[in-house]
């Protein structure tokens, strides 16, 4: 019965082994199709500038957020560059004044005379 019952085996690995080496290439082929698409396809969606991956909750609840802010910073940034508009820049310095005032011209000091270099 020993006998029979190795035989039974070694016909069962037989024909199984067979049907298990298809099922795993096939596996395998449909992987590397669907690795090659999806490689692809994020090379296209990168290119094309879209995201990709799609937006997550919390990019959609700061999308909402920036368009219910969008007026309100807007006459904040209005406010903002007309107060900027009095800034006058020049070589090494800032000189900001307000209104329709002429900005402050600073000079360089002059050396005075007999400065550093009278050890000779």
């Amino acid at each position: 019965m020993g006998i029979l019952k190795g035989i039974a085996k070694g016909l069962g690995y037989f024909l199984l082994f067979p049907i298990l080496v298809i099922a795993i290439s096939l596996y395998a082929v449909v992987g590397l199709f669907v690795f090659l698409f999806q490689v692809g396809k994020l090379i296209f969606l990168f290119f094309t500038g879209r995201n990709l991956f799609g937006d997550l909750p919390e990019d959609l609840e700061v999308k909402r957020l920036k368009e219910i802010n969008a007026p309100k910073q807007e006459e904040e940034n209005d406010e903002e560059t007309s107060l900027s508009n009095n800034i006058v820049y020049g070589s090494g310095y800032t000189s900001p004044y307000v209104n329709d005032e002429e900005p402050t011209v600073l000079e360089e000091p002059k050396p005075e005379e007999g400065g550093e270099n009278d050890d000779q």
